[in-house]
């Protein structure tokens, strides 16, 4: 039975007037009111006595029970029951106070009010029932008039309001402490959306329709950095997880979170509320909510504002971690995975990837590096970005695509075979557009095979990586696929690199050899080139073609060449020191180490280390490295020059070098390369290029020296051209310093400088 009472005394006017001020809410939001009693006409008199009155502005929603069990039932199956009138008397003489202790004890029900109502007082005095139960008031029947009755029940119903407020405060700072720490576990905005929509739950008491808005794209990862939309969704909007603010067009609460997003502050309406958490980093995060009851209570508004101050700066932490996170694993201008990313993922699907016949690659742009100077650094970005689109379009969406270096792309997908893995190079044959001009590029790449290998996606890239290394051998727009013989043939060059930075450190192993430079007329020496010899402690012997190229691949040709120009200086000195007649020394410089900005400060001070005459020695470079940086390169050899010191350059008539250029270098002497010596013959020694640079070097007042004779007749028909030195094993082969001193004693005759 479950029916309204009316018929309320006047009397009852000044106790009520605070209530009737308030205005009258929902039949929803009614006080229940439980009349447990064994007598109906109790319970009549009891509507008729409650009828359409309203206590603290809301109205009653009276319940009924027979016994206690009936009792017992209805509290089971009914929350938030204010109050309770109880009959002392029924099924037995205490069934009235046992269900007192049930109510408290069993059911637990310690907010609810119990007014205990009795006919036959003597069977529960009233001192020991309020001493002995947890009750609200204890009236005998007869006591109860209309106005006791009414005054009675609002006392129970105003101590049931005061209550359960405590309580809901009580619980309500408990959750928002509790959602102190559980706000600040995620990592990520939709994990952080999807706890603070369960702490609002929990502040409510009830599910909730609820959408919380905010950054979709977690950090700009891999998306739209702009994207925002409905990061996680409850109840009757769960579907619209993952939904942007552009698809939200029939969102029955779109209207109040564009009010809110325009304030920039909570909108509390009826049923209804938007919560505005605020900006962090240029992401904006709000909440929409549905819940019953219409306006929010103030007390649980308060609750909402303090737990959204900890929302606001929950928000701020996860989009600040998000940002560490994307800029620790992500590329910022194409926003790809990068290496580590690129490395992690690879190894997460390793097994499923080897399986599935997937392929690992790196794809390097050809000069890049020079297109960025030449276009500028914003047009390069927008072409790494075009490349970036272009491989995402070829590769499809499955396949992993990173950038793991300034041009250079990680990738990793399932290829259609061979003619697959070769058709990635295919997005470079069309010309790029960038900023209206078509930018024609090329690019090498190296494959290898996604194995469950030790080492996992670490192992794989370093193949992929060799691979690239042997593309890059073959010139622009070449491919190579990894294989077992690269992986060996780089060890050796590993090992083989060691033992030469140890024999560098060590000083053992390495040693200068030194070949006569003479003159044709008497083959009195006038020089010698310092050539550098590496010799194993097991006495196997590298040869210069091997390890020299190695050295310069490393960088660890600028060391080599520092120690050899050193070693050279100290070795003068000893021959010096022995009484050997004076001679000037070549010694080879290497491009690396004109690129050093402190090279002619370190010849300087080995000079000055050693006490050598610099007049003894000649520095010898190459053509191509003259021509690298004409202005650069001029300016270091004057500087050279000023210290004493003379400058060849070797192996002239091999590069490509403009005869302007090189009458504007200080050079004392050039040196025919052995190539142009080696096809010297009577037939055609008129017409051929030893003759013409013979010509050219005295055009200029250069010296000539001729390298690689080994015959009697090429010195014959270079000395008739004019060519005044020479060097070769006709002569001399590359000696030990001491074989040297004694070659020269058994040779002795004029030397000059």
């Amino acid at each position: 039975m479950n029916m309204l009472v009316s018929t309320a005394q006047d009397e009852l006017v000044a106790f009520l007037e605070e209530d009737a001020r308030q205005p009258l809410p929902q039949a929803s939001l009614a006080w229940k009111v439980l009349i447990v009693d064994d007598d109906p006409e109790v319970h009549q008199a009891t509507v008729f006595a409650l009828k359409g009155q309203h206590v603290c502005g809301r109205p009653l929603d009276l319940f009924h029970a027979n016994s206690a069990e009936e009792a017992v039932a209805f509290l089971r199956s009914t929350a938030g029951v204010a109050v309770i009138f109880l009959d002392v008397v029924m099924e037995s003489h205490d069934a009235g106070l046992e269900l007192v202790r049930r109510i408290r004890g069993e059911l637990g029900l310690m907010e609810t009010r119990i007014i205990l109502r009795t006919g036959q007082p003597g069977y529960a005095p009233e001192m020991s029932v309020i001493r002995d139960y947890d009750i609200n008031d204890y009236r005998t029947k007869s006591e109860l008039t209309h106005t006791r009755l009414m005054t009675t029940l609002t006392s129970a119903i105003r101590a049931f309001e005061q209550i359960t407020g405590l309580t809901e405060a009580r619980n309500g700072l408990a959750s928002l402490a509790e959602s102190g720490s559980k706000l600040f576990i995620p990592r990520d905005s939709r994990s952080f959306a999807e706890v603070a929509l369960r702490q609002l739950e929990s502040l409510f008491g009830s599910p909730l329709d609820a959408v919380f808005c905010g950054p979709l794209a977690g950090g700009g990862c891999e998306g739209d950095p702009e994207a925002s939309g409905i990061l996680a969704a409850t109840g009757a909007h769960a579907a619209l997880a993952g939904e942007g603010f552009d698809g939200l067009v029939q969102f029955p609460l779109v209207s109040l979170l564009r009010t809110a997003r325009a304030a920039q502050a909570h909108v509390f309406g009826e049923g209804v509320t938007c919560l505005y958490l605020g900006r962090a980093h240029g992401k904006e995060a709000l909440v929409c909510l549905q819940h019953p009851g219409g306006e929010i209570r103030p007390l649980v508004r308060q609750l909402i504002e303090i737990l959204c101050s900890n929302l606001r700066v929950g928000f701020e932490n996860v989009v600040l971690f998000e940002r560490l996170h994307f800029y620790a694993y992500y590329d910022p201008l194409t926003r790809l995975p990068n290496r580590t990313r690129f490395l992690d993922r690879m190894d997460e699907g390793l097994a499923g990837f080897a399986e599935s016949g997937w392929t690992v690659g790196i794809i390097d742009i050809v000069r890049f590096s020079e297109l960025n100077d030449a276009l500028g650094h914003r047009s390069g970005d927008l072409l790494l970005i075009e490349v970036t689109r272009r491989l995402k379009a070829r590769l499809g969406r499955e396949a992993l695509v990173a950038r793991i270096a300034g041009d250079a792309f990680g990738i990793c997908w399932r290829p259609d075979g061979e003619e697959g893995v070769s058709a990635v190079l295919d997005v470079f044959l069309a010309p790029f557009l960038v900023r209206g001009h078509a930018v024609p590029m090329r690019a090498r790449a190296g494959f290898a095979h996604a194995v469950l290998a030790p080492g996992g996606a670490v192992e794989l890239l370093k193949r992929a990586n060799l691979a690239l290394s042997h593309a890059k051998l073959e010139g622009d727009q070449h491919w190579r696929f990894f294989s077992s013989e690269m992986e060996s043939s780089t060890q050796s060059r590993v090992q083989l690199l060691n033992e030469l930075r140890s024999a560098l450190n060590t000083g053992k192993g390495l040693e200068l050899h030194y070949q006569p430079q003479v003159l044709p007329t008497n083959g009195c020496i006038v020089g010698c080139e310092a050539l550098i010899r590496w010799i194993k402690p097991e006495g196997e012997s590298v040869a210069p073609d091997v390890f020299i190229p190695l050295a310069e691949y490393t960088g660890l040709i600028v060391e080599i060449g520092d120690w050899v120009f050193a070693e050279a200086c100290r070795q003068i000195v000893r021959w010096d020191r022995s009484g050997l007649p004076p001679f000037r020394v070549g010694i080879n410089i290497s491009a690396a180490q004109f690129r050093e900005v402190d090279f002619v400060a370190k010849i300087s001070a080995a000079i000055e280390n050693s006490g050598v005459d610099p007049a003894r020695l000649e520095l010898e470079i190459t053509e191509s490295v003259a021509m690298e940086d004409p202005d650069s390169v001029a300016r270091q050899l004057h500087e050279l020059k000023a210290l004493g010191l003379r400058v060849a350059v070797d192996d002239f008539g091999c590069g490509f070098s403009s005869l302007g250029s090189l009458n504007r270098l200080p050079f004392d002497r050039i040196k025919i390369d052995r190539a142009f010596v080696r096809e010297l013959t009577p037939a055609t020694s008129q017409d051929c290029i030893a003759r013409i640079i013979v010509k050219l070097a005295k055009s200029l007042g250069l010296d000539v020296i001729a390298e690689g004779v080994e015959t009697v007749e090429q010195s014959r028909l270079l000395e008739e051209m004019g060519c005044s030195e020479m060097q070769g094993f006709l002569y001399g082969r590359p000696m030990h310093p001491d074989a040297l001193a004694g070659w020269v004693g058994g040779n002795a005759g004029a030397l000059r400088i």
